[in-house]
């Protein structure tokens, strides 16, 4: 996908890519839905796993971390190729929707309970949310000293002073 976008994720692709025969593949992945959920899972538990490594226990910490780990920007790991085929997956296949829907459902429940007001911290998710969507669908993406200032007030919404 990195390369050549998600229409390239074919069992053949991955099997060729690994280093291994399709049957070695299908022997871990019985179907390409069942790569594909594999994949979705990894991504958005890698997600979850930053969001964790960046939480503090003081109100608002876990929103100031989703905030941070939204950003592509800020996260050089972030490849927009390959969120960008994960997402197509998400939209296309109901059962990645359903599943993303259960993760954020999660997510929103811990950011209403994160010691700040709980509209202000649903606003932060939302912003960043939005700014993540814009830059991944190119769809003028603040930059530079701009950028700069709207990531400042979307961390501002989790400050702990908001309750």
């Amino acid at each position: 996908m990195r390369r050549e976008g998600p229409q390239a994720l074919t069992l053949e692709a991955v099997a060729a890519e690994a280093g291994v025969s399709k049957g070695g593949l299908l022997y871990h992945f019985a179907s390409k839905p069942a790569l594909l959920e594999a994949l979705f899972d990894r991504w958005l538990t890698q997600f979850e796993t930053a969001i964790e490594a960046r939480a503090t226990s003081e109100p608002g910490g876990f929103t100031r971390a989703y905030v941070a780990c939204s950003d592509m920007v800020d996260e050089p790991s972030a490849s927009p190729a390959v969120e960008m085929g994960l997402f197509t997956a998400l939209v296309t296949e109901p059962e990645r929707l359903e599943q993303a829907r259960a993760r954020y459902a999660a997510w929103q429940e811990r950011l209403a309970r994160d010691g700040i007001d709980p509209a202000a911290a649903t606003v932060a998710r939302l912003a960043a949310d939005g700014l993540w969507f814009a830059d991944l669908l190119g769809l003028a993406a603040p930059e530079g000293e701009l950028r700069e200032a709207v990531m400042a007030r979307i961390r501002g919404l989790a400050s702990p002073e908001i309750r």
